[in-house]
């Protein structure tokens, strides 16, 4: 699908068949072809910086040695005149061949909540307003040598497309245009009726959206070793939040009708990707309720698959941080995959997706008072009172328990509202001694430990502001004495690595990071606390010298949002130096001196002033890195553990990473112009830390 679809209408014949543009059309700019970067070093003030239309603003990085935008949403391709829609969220890039690195990310887009998408056609002719997933190509050697030329991205991009063009639902069905009788979960009753939006969300560019995709994970079979982990190179997203509001409209008088309850729908879609194939498959084994993330992490075994389940819980509060485990080979029954098993139950139950339980995070009865917390109350968020004490010890022990359901097969259907949603805070769903350590459900991205010997990974706790490290350590030897079963419990460990509260993480500027107005510097947060407020994105970058954890803030800070790194202790996992990050960047801002001039970076694009959100990292240089005699890694070496391993011998100063920043102040012209929802930009940069 990626350099042909057919379903790609070229943009020259788009112009002609619309009225809307025409002489006054925007200029529209191929993919890689905007050179001004989004992100900032510090406030504009220089006059260059503050109002010449579509260039950038200061981009002195302190910490940062190279960046360079990539692509920017509403640049199209040049061959096919298809837009990049946003915002820009969850990304990654493998090698698509040996010449060519793919970089994929998905938009997090509402339909008509926000601004509609062009309609994304599927090989059954089905349409997708809403959020997508793009690939862009770009020359192998090119890339390498990016960040130390001049050159636009346009010269190394070789095209465009789309991740997959068949996507499966909820009730296992290839989906197919809504006259022809298609269903999507997020409007879809149990007994497969589809409801309609109300009046005011009808959609007009597909027959279903997909809503809100935000973090994402590219997963590559065998990545812990031979057999361990995925057995394909996948794609994880979400549908993220509850989309209640689709269903209700007001009238004159302020009434407000209900047409149906989203509690009673199937819910948000979990998706796993069959990047090979092209193919999306909706994995209820893995929750209906919605997430912010899905991210693997090592199992230690070759029968099982873990996935973090990160964020929300279908807008039920509260809920405990969560995981999956699933049983590698069985049907959705427990029991050995027949083999004339359609190839959609084969490629789940290989990769562990068909038969598998949600655990949720407890606390032993007894360890609560430990944490400062005097009352077990299920109904309190009791997680976001410790992260918030600062008289509470840092490291716990905890054990995660599954609730009485599990998702049954196909043939059994049942709404979000009878899945594991309600069961967390019912105390008959309590494990015997032990009770769910609730907490407030906004927990964005999680990151993965980048050494594959491990089994442990770092959530964001967003709600509050802290970051959390959850270790599994010995959890294949345990898995190993199962005999194939799902476990009954798994302990962890737990740490909190930043806490929330103020002193407990002021950030180094250098001579930048000055706030919009002038009054202080990024050092702190927006009203001037020492702390971290609303992680968002998040990364483990692991290199040759330093663990460093790249983290994106999405809090509405006024004076420009935060993108910083955190070296971390690998054995210990203390942030070091002790409360101190490293200001890499920020963006956007309703206070930005660009904003007040209306100048964009993509020129004609300005549309509010408002705030950005920088939203995850991506570690490229094993794909970019060359060997002793000039060639690059194949596609061989890098299998398996061979990218971690490369990522590894590259210095924290040389790695190559990718990011995104979302920016919705830039969403006019161009962008609103070719249907691309709000702005932003993906690019490329290299650290420049003192480790």
């Amino acid at each position: 699908m990626h350099l042909g679809n057919k379903a790609l209408i070229p943009f020259s014949a788009a112009l002609l068949a619309s009225t809307a543009l025409t002489a006054h059309a925007a200029e529209i700019h191929n993919v890689g072809e905007v050179t001004a970067l989004i992100a900032e070093a510090s406030t504009a003030d220089a006059p260059a910086e503050q109002s010449v239309d579509g260039q950038g603003g200061d981009t002195d990085f302190p910490f940062i040695s190279a960046m360079k935008p990539l692509a920017t949403v509403g640049e199209v391709d040049a061959g096919t005149g298809k837009a990049l829609t946003g915002y820009p969220d969850g990304h990654a890039a493998w090698l698509a061949d040996e010449d060519t690195v793919r970089v994929a990310y998905q938009s997090e887009s509402y339909a008509t909540m926000s601004n509609e998408t062009y309609g994304w056609e599927m090989e059954s002719g089905v349409t997708f307003t809403g959020s997508h997933v793009h690939t862009i190509d770009y020359a192998r050697a090119g890339l390498a040598d990016f960040l130390g030329n001049d050159a636009a991205a346009s010269t190394i991009v070789e095209g465009t497309g789309h991740l997959f063009d068949t996507v499966y639902n909820v009730f296992g069905d290839e989906v197919v245009p809504r006259s022809e009788g298609g269903a999507w979960g997020n409007q879809a009753l149990p007994d497969g009726t589809v409801v309609d939006f109300s009046d005011k969300y009808t959609l007009k560019n597909g027959d279903f959206f997909f809503q809100s995709f935000c973090g994402a994970f590219y997963e590559k079979a065998n990545k812990y070793g031979d057999g361990i982990g995925f057995a394909d190179d996948v794609w994880l997203n979400a549908e993220e939040w509850n989309i209640q509001q689709m269903f209700t409209s007001k009238d004159a008088e302020n009434t407000v009708t209900t047409l149906v309850d989203t509690n009673d729908t199937m819910g948000l879609a979990s998706i796993v990707v069959d990047i090979a194939n092209e193919t999306a498959y909706t994995v209820p084994a893995l929750g209906q309720t919605g997430y912010e993330k899905l991210l693997p992490i090592n199992p230690g075994h070759p029968d099982y698959v873990v996935v973090v389940l990160a964020g929300y819980n279908h807008d039920l509060e509260p809920a405990p941080l969560k995981i999956y485990i699933g049983r590698k080979g069985l049907d959705a029954d427990g029991e050995p995959l027949a083999a004339d098993a359609p190839a959609r139950d084969q490629f789940l139950a290989r990769n562990g997706l068909l038969y598998g339980k949600i655990y949720g995070m407890a606390l032993n009865n007894d360890a609560y008072a430990d944490l400062g917390i005097e009352e077990i109350d299920l109904q309190a968020k009791m997680m976001d009172a410790y992260l918030t004490n600062p008289d509470a010890p840092n490291t716990f022990d905890v054990t995660f328990f599954p609730t009485s359901y599990q998702w049954g097969g196909w043939d059994k259907p049942v709404a979000v509202k009878d899945t594991e949603m309600t069961l967390w805070q019912k105390p008959e769903e309590q494990p015997e001694g032990f009770t769910f350590f609730v907490g407030d459900s906004k927990t964005e991205h999680p990151a993965v430990d980048p050494d594959t010997s491990k089994q442990r990974y770092i959530q964001n706790m967003t709600n509050e502001g802290a970051l959390l490290a959850i270790d599994f350590e010995g959890l294949g030897a345990a898995l190993g004495e199962l005999d194939g079963a799902l476990p009954e419990s798994v302990p962890a460990s737990a740490k909190r690595i930043v806490a929330a509260f103020d002193g407990a993480l002021t950030l180094e500027v250098g001579d930048k990071g000055i706030k919009h107005g002038g009054d202080g510097t990024a050092a702190t947060w927006e009203d001037g606390t020492a702390r971290t407020d609303a992680p968002d994105g998040l990364q483990w970058i692991g290199t040759a010298d330093a663990n460093v954890l790249i983290v994106d803030e999405d809090s509405g800070n006024e004076y420009g949002e935060r993108k910083y790194a955190l070296e971390i202790d690998p054995e210990t996992l203390d942030v070091t130096p002790a409360n101190t990050g490293y200001f890499l960047a920020m963006a956007g801002g309703k206070q930005n001196p660009r904003a007040a001039n209306e100048v964009s970076a993509y020129g004609g694009t300005f549309s509010k002033a408002t705030s950005s959100e920088f939203s995850g990292t991506w570690n490229v240089s094993a794909l970019l890195a060359r060997k002793d005699d000039g060639s690059f890694y194949s596609i061989e070496e890098l299998s398996g553990t061979g990218e971690q391993e490369v990522n590894f011998s590259v210095p924290v100063n040389e790695a190559m990473l990718i990011g995104v920043v979302q920016h919705k102040g830039e969403s006019g012209g161009a962008v609103a112009e070719v249907e691309a929802d709000q702005g932003g930009q993906l690019f490329m940069f290299s650290p420049d830390l003192p480790m």
